[in-house]
């Protein structure tokens, strides 16, 4: 009786003991790793995004909040969560792609919680008042974060990583132009994803349609909420991967940049 009565005890006692200190949790980012992060992001100055990053903006009774749409991991990138928007009370939020690609980006803040990494960006230069955050998952070592890194900035303009791109090119992408004859991977670091896009083959030719995103989406802040447009043509067409056609100026998460 007494065994037992030692084995009971034993057991609630390590019963206690899981639930005062919680399950283990392997997600959980070393100490060492956050940072080795932190002086990693640190070293950098200016960055340029390689994808669009929108995000959500909203309001509540407390204040305003960024939260992030946007999941990045080792092996690529995911957009998340609900887009659009809602209304309601004291609260409100919505969707605002205001980065796109090649923007140039500075880090404002890294948070980390409970394995997970959020990293708030703040628009420089002629993106300035573009912010947003991104949201880093499974990342367990600094070969991870490096590999996630890759899938969403770059250190330098994008047109500058390309030297093999004609000068005409890299010339109009720094000047945030599209101009025929452009590849698709070309197009996009001027347009980003289209909203949708529309493949079609004639006579053995590949066409491809691009609709693109005329409304930012809301903005919504302290004071109040601000939606405007993003000045891109109404559609961009290309045969055989390469531009032809410039609509009018004025989703495409799946479009293949290298077909």
């Amino acid at each position: 009786m007494r065994v037992a009565a030692r084995c009971v005890v034993a057991v609630l006692g390590l019963v206690v003991f899981l639930v005062a200190v919680g399950p283990a949790s392997s997600a959980d980012i070393p100490k060492d790793l956050k940072n080795g992060i932190k002086n990693k992001m640190k070293g950098y100055g200016t960055l340029y995004t390689r994808i669009d990053l929108p995000c959500k903006y909203g309001s509540h009774a407390y204040g305003t909040f960024k939260a992030p749409l946007v999941e990045v991991t080792p092996t690529g990138t995911n957009t998340e969560g609900e887009l659009g928007g809602s209304f309601s009370g004291f609260h409100a939020e919505s969707t605002y792609w205001g980065v796109g690609p090649n923007f140039p980006m500075k880090v404002e803040e890294i948070e980390f919680d409970e394995g997970e990494i959020e990293i708030e960006l703040e628009g420089v230069g002629e993106a300035d008042g573009s912010d947003t955050v991104v949201l880093f998952k499974d990342i367990r070592s600094m070969e991870d974060f490096e590999k996630a890194f890759d899938h969403v900035f770059a250190t330098k303009p994008l047109q500058d990583e390309n030297s093999d791109w004609s000068p005409e090119v890299r010339q109009a992408i720094a000047e945030r132009r599209l101009i025929e004859g452009m590849t698709k991977r070309q197009a996009f670091a001027v347009v980003g994803a289209p909203e949708r896009f529309e493949k079609n083959e004639q006579d053995g030719v590949a066409t491809e349609v691009w609709f693109l995103r005329q409304d930012r989406g809301t903005k919504i802040g302290y004071w109040g909420a601000k939606s405007d447009q993003t000045g891109l043509p109404s559609q961009i067409s290309f045969v055989d991967g390469k531009l032809t056609s410039i609509g009018a100026y004025g989703s495409g998460s799946g479009v293949n940049l290298d077909d």
